[in-house]
C-alpha cells in the first residue's frame, strides 16, 4: 500500500484527469482528509476499452481516423504540441511556409514534436521513400534534384544545420526563430509539374521519440518504448499531467517495466517485447482520454492514491490477500452478469506497422464461438483503435485480453472493516463464496470507497470495495494463439467505411462573361477523376485560401466537378473527397493553385505573322482567347533591331495600341523583329511573341543620310547621364540628402531612377531644299534592374536564374521629330513635335530628340546605339 499522506486531496488528481472511477467520501474534516489519502483515480485497460460504450453504425467512417492522422500534414503556424514516443513514422503542422527564387522554390518547415528526440530516419513523400537513413540531404528517386530535406532533432546541436539552411534560404526567419526544444524537418521543394503532378504531397518521417524518459531500474533516462516507462514519463512530464517522478511508485513501475520487457514468442519465428508504446500524443486532447489510450497497448491500470501513481501492466498478479469473513461488516451483494450492452464476443480492431506503410490496418476480427453461443448465437462486434501498438501479434494479445476480461463478469460489493484498507484498487486478492462455487477464486479490486458505518448510537468507518473475476489465463499466450487468429479472421474484402479515392484533382481558371452586366469575371473549374469504387455515390468539394483555418464546404455533387463562379484572387488549396452509400468518406485530394482572377498573366498572342505593303508592316493574329483583353484589353507592340531571340527589355514601343478584339495592325516597315503582348482590362502583360522581317519593299530607295548619336552623345541631356559610352536615366536622390554615404549601395541610383529623361540629338537633317524623304529612328537599349546588385545576392553562383541580372521591360525610348521650311541655321519655324517610328516628310529640314522612360524606379534604361535615317525614293 502506498504511503498515507493525510490532507491530499485527491480532487486534484479527478482535476487533472478524466477518470472512469473518482470516488470521494464526504464524512466530515478528518474523514475526508483520511478519504483524500487513500482514495483517488483509477483508469484501467477494462475501464478504457472494454467497457467503452460501441460506437454507433454512423461512426464507422472514422475508424483509423486518429491513427492516420499522426502522419498527415496540416498547414497550421499555431498549433499544440506533440509528443512523439516509441518508434513511428509521424508528421506535423507546416508551421512556416516560403516561396522563393522566382516561386520556383517552395520552403516548408514542419514541427513534428514539442520536444527533443532520439532520431530522424527515413522520410517519405506519400508513399515513396524520398530520403534513406538518419542524415540531411537531397531526395532520391522520382524526387532527385526537386526536393532537400534537413532534420533537426530539437537539441541546439542536432538543430543547427537545419536552422543555417532556413535563415540563408528566407530572410524573414532571423537567429531568434529556433523553435527551440521542437524536432522538425525543413524542406525545399523545387517545382516541377511532371514530378508534383497532384500538388506537394504529404511528408511523413519516421521518429525515434522522446529521449528523456526515466527507467528506475538503471537511474537512468533516455529513449525507450517499454509501455510502463513511456505512461509514466506521461504522468511526469510537464508535456503531460505534471506530476514529478518522485510520486510515481518505484516499486510499481520496476515490476511493469520488468513485465514489459518480457519477450513473447512469435508465429513466424523470432520474439517481441510483450508491451511497447509507439505513438504521437496530442497535448491538445484531454489528459484522461490520452492517458486512456497510452494504457491499452499495456493492457494495464493507472492509480492515483492519495496524489501517488501507480503504473500496473497487464499481467496477473499474485495475490498478497485472503478475504474471509473476519473482513466483513456488512451484506454482501453479487452479479453475476453484467448489463447486455456492455456485453461483446467479437473484437475487430485497427493498428498501423511499417508493414502497411504506416497506414490504417485491420486487425485479424477475434471471434469466440463459445461466447457466441452464450449469447442465443448472436455476434456482438466491438471496434477498436490501438493508437500506439505497432504490431499486429500485440494487437491480438490485446484483443484477446480485452475480450476475456469483458466476459469475466463476476462482481461483488463487499462492505468491510478497516483491513481493507490494506488493499488498493489493482490489487488481486482470493474470495471463497461456496454457493457459488468460489473456492479462493482470484479476483481484482477495481474500486475502493471509503464509508460511514452506523449501529444504534456508534459510528465507525469502514471500506467499501468492489471485486472482478480475473484469471491467469487472461493473459496468457501462445503462437497457436496467434497462427488460429490470423488463419481464420484475416479478410481482404473492404469494410463498408473504407472508400476510394477520387483519381486526381485539377483546378482550371476560366473567364466568363456575366449576363447581369457585371462584365469579364473569373471562375475555378474542379474536375477530378470518378473514384474506382462502385458504391461512391457522391463528392464534396472543398476550398481554403492559404493562410484561412475553415474550409468552405460546397453541397455534394453527383459527378466529381464543380465550377466556382466569382472566385477572388489568391492562392488556395482545393480537396475533393468521395463519399459511399452510407455516408463513409475517403481520404482527401488536395491540390494547391493560385487563382489570378483579372490579375493574372493573358495568355500569349498565337499565330502572328507579318508582310509588308509599300514600306508598311502588316501584323496579322489569332484572337485573344482571354476575355478580359478581348472586352476593354489591348494589343501593343515592340520592335527590337535584332533579327532573332529578342527580349521585351531590349525593345522599344513602336506604332499605338489597337484594341484587344482586334487581329490586325498596320506599323511602319523597319528591319527587326516586331513584339506583340496582350494587355488586359488591369493591366496585366502576357509574355510576349515575336516575328521578324529585313523590311524588303518593292520600293526603291536612295541617297541614304544616317546620324549616328552614339557613343559620343554630343547632344544636350536632360535627366540623362552618359556612362561607359551609354545613355541612361540618373537617379533621383540628391548627393547632399545621403544620411549615412558609406551605407549607399549605389550613387547613380541613390534615391531611385528618374522617371524619364530627353536627349536633344546634336545634329539634324538639312536638305537644302524642300525634298521628300523617308525618315526611321533605330534604338539599341536594355533595360536593367538597378537594384540587383551582385554582392547583394543571396545563395550560391550556381543558383542564380541570370549571371547578368534581371530585366525587364518595364523602360522605354522613343524619338521625336520636328520639322521645317526654312533655314535651320537662320530663325526657322519648327513644326510641333511628331512621334517617329518610319515616317514620309516634305521639308527643308528635321530636328530630332529622344525621350527615355521607366515605369518602375528600380529600373534604368541603357542605350547604347541610336541612329536615324533619312532616305529618298531611287
Amino acid at each position: 500500500m502506498p504511503p498515507v499522506v493525510v490532507a491530499v486531496a485527491a480532487a486534484a488528481a479527478a482535476n487533472a484527469i478524466a477518470t472512469s472511477a473518482v470516488i470521494i467520501a464526504a464524512i466530515g474534516s478528518i474523514g475526508a482528509a483520511i478519504a483524500g489519502a487513500v482514495v483517488g483515480a483509477v483508469i484501467s485497460y477494462v475501464g478504457a476499452l472494454a467497457f467503452a460504450k460501441k460506437p454507433k453504425a454512423a461512426d464507422l467512417s472514422s475508424i483509423g481516423s486518429a491513427l492516420s492522422g499522426r502522419t498527415q500534414m496540416v498547414r497550421q503556424p499555431i498549433t499544440s504540441r506533440k509528443i512523439v514516443v516509441g518508434e513511428v513514422a509521424a508528421s506535423g503542422p507546416v508551421t512556416y511556409l516560403n516561396v522563393t527564387n522566382g516561386n520556383r522554390k517552395l520552403s516548408w518547415l514542419i514541427t513534428l514534436s514539442g520536444h527533443p528526440v532520439e532520431a530522424i530516419g527515413d522520410v517519405w513523400f506519400g508513399d515513396t521513400v524520398a530520403l534513406e537513413g538518419e542524415d540531411d540531404g537531397p531526395a532520391i528517386g522520382k524526387f532527385s534534384g526537386y526536393a532537400t530535406i534537413w532534420k533537426g532533432d530539437g537539441t541546439p546541436e542536432g538543430d543547427e544545420d537545419l536552422l543555417a539552411q532556413m535563415r540563408a534560404t528566407n530572410s524573414e526567419w532571423t537567429a531568434n526563430h529556433k523553435q527551440q526544444g521542437c524536432a522538425k524537418l525543413y524542406i525545399e521543394f523545387t517545382y516541377d509539374q511532371d514530378v508534383y503532378a497532384g500538388g506537394i504531397p504529404q511528408v511523413k518521417t519516421m521518429v525515434k521519440g522522446k529521449k528523456d524518459i526515466y527507467d528506475p531500474r538503471t537511474e537512468t533516462t533516455g529513449y525507450t518504448d517499454n509501455w510502463a516507462l513511456v505512461t509514466a514519463d506521461y504522468i511526469a512530464s510537464d508535456l503531460g499531467i505534471s506530476a514529478s517522478q518522485g510520486v510515481v511508485l518505484e516499486d510499481d513501475l520496476i515490476a511493469a517495466a520488468n513485465v514489459c520487457d518480457e519477450e513473447i514468442d512469435l508465429a513466424d519465428g523470432g520474439t517481441q517485447k510483450r508491451y511497447i508504446t509507439a505513438g504521437v500524443i496530442d497535448t491538445e486532447v484531454s489528459l484522461g482520454d490520452n492517458l486512456r489510450e497510452l494504457i491499452n497497448p499495456g493492457a494495464g491500470l493507472v492509480v492515483n492514491t492519495g496524489g501517488y501513481w501507480s503504473v500496473l501492466a497487464g499481467a496477473y498478479r499474485t495475490p498478497e490477500y485472503t478475504i474471509d469473513e473476519s473482513w466483513l461488516s456488512g451484506p454482501i451483494r453479487v452479479r453475476l452478469l453484467q448489463s447486455k450492452s456492455d456485453l461483446f464476443n467479437v473484437v475487430r480492431g485497427v493498428y498501423v506497422s511499417p508493414d502497411t506503410l504506416w497506414q490504417p490496418t485491420d486487425l485479424p476480427v477475434l471471434k469466440s464461438d463459445v461466447f457466441i453461443e452464450q449469447d442465443g448465437g448472436q455476434e456482438i462486434p466491438v471496434d477498436r483503435e490501438y493508437l500506439y501498438t505497432p504490431s499486429a501479434a500485440a494487437g491480438q494479445r490485446l484483443q484477446k485480453i480485452g475480450l476475456f476480461k469483458n466476459r469475466q463478469q463476476a462482481e461483488v460489493d463487499l462492505q468491510c472493516n478497516l483491513k481493507a484498507m490494506a488493499l488498493r484498487v489493482g490489487d488481486v486478492v482470493l474470495y471463497t463464496r461456496l454457493v457459488y462455487g468460489w473456492d479462493q477464486k482470484p479476483f481484482e479490486v477495481i474500486k475502493w470507497d471509503w464509508a460511514i458505518r452506523e449501529e444504534g448510537d456508534n459510528v465507525y468507518f469502514g471500506v467499501d470495495i468492489t471485486l472482478r473475476e480475473t484469471s491467469a489465463a487472461t493473459y496468457d499466450w501462445s503462437t497457436d494463439d496467434e497462427t488460429i487468429v490470423a488463419a481464420s479472421s484475416i479478410s481482404t474484402l473492404p469494410g463498408p467505411g473504407d472508400v476510394a479515392d477520387p483519381d486526381g484533382l485539377d483546378v482550371t481558371e476560366v473567364q466568363y462573361e456575366t449576363r447581369e452586366g457585371g462584365g469579364v469575371k473569373s471562375k475555378a473549374v474542379l474536375s477530378a477523376g470518378f473514384a474506382d469504387d462502385a458504391f461512391v455515390v457522391t463528392y464534396q468539394f472543398e476550398r481554403r485560401e492559404v493562410g484561412a483555418l475553415d474550409w468552405t464546404k460546397y453541397p455534394p455533387a453527383e459527378d466529381p466537378e464543380l465550377e466556382i463562379f466569382d472566385i477572388p484572387a489568391g492562392v488556395y488549396d482545393f480537396r475533393v473527397k468521395a463519399i459511399n452509400r452510407i455516408g463513409a468518406s475517403s481520404d482527401y485530394v488536395t491540390v494547391r493553385r493560385e487563382i489570378y482572377g483579372l490579375l493574372g498573366k493573358p495568355t500569349p498572342a498565337t499565330g502572328l505573322t507579318i508582310s509588308s505593303l509599300g514600306g508598311l508592316a502588316v501584323l496579322r493574329w489569332n484572337r485573344s482567347v482571354d476575355l478580359d483583353v478581348r472586352m476593354g484589353g489591348q494589343v501593343r507592340f515592340r520592335w527590337s533591331s535584332s533579327l532573332a531571340d529578342p527580349l521585351v527589355s531590349e525593345s522599344a514601343t513602336i506604332g499605338d495600341p489597337v484594341p484587344g478584339g482586334d487581329t490586325m495592325a498596320v506599323l511602319p516597315l523597319k528591319p527587326g523583329c516586331y513584339l506583340l503582348q496582350f494587355v488586359d482590362t488591369s493591366g496585366s502583360v502576357s509574355d510576349a511573341v515575336w516575328v521578324s522581317t529585313n523590311a524588303a519593299t518593292v520600293l526603291e530607295y536612295g541617297d541614304l543620310d544616317e546620324l549616328v548619336e552614339s557613343p559620343t552623345w554630343s547632344g544636350d541631356l536632360d535627366g540623362l547621364a552618359i556612362e561607359d559610352g551609354k545613355l541612361k536615366l540618373v537617379g533621383s536622390g540628391m548627393f547632399d540628402d545621403i544620411p549615412e554615404f558609406d551605407e549607399v549601395a549605389s550613387l547613380d541610383s541613390y534615391g531611385g531612377i528618374v522617371a524619364s529623361g530627353i536627349y536633344l540629338h546634336d545634329a539634324g537633317h538639312d536638305f537644302t531644299t524642300k525634298s521628300r524623304r523617308v525618315l526611321s529612328a533605330s534604338v539599341t537599349l536594355q533595360t536593367v534592374n538597378v537594384i540587383d546588385l551582385f554582392d547583394q545576392r543571396s545563395g550560391t553562383v550556381d543558383g542564380w536564374a541570370s549571371f547578368d541580372g534581371e530585366t525587364s521591360g518595364e523602360g522605354d525610348a522613343i524619338t521625336w521629330y520636328a520639322t521645317t521650311d526654312d533655314d535651320p541655321a537662320g530663325s526657322p519655324v519648327w513644326s510641333s513635335w511628331q512621334r517617329l517610328d518610319r515616317a514620309e516628310v516634305y521639308c527643308r529640314a528635321v530636328k530630332y530628340r529622344t525621350e527615355i522612360t521607366v515605369s518602375d524606379s528600380s529600373y534604368n534604361v541603357l542605350v547604347s546605339d541610336l541612329r536615324v535615317t533619312a532616305e529618298s525614293l531611287a
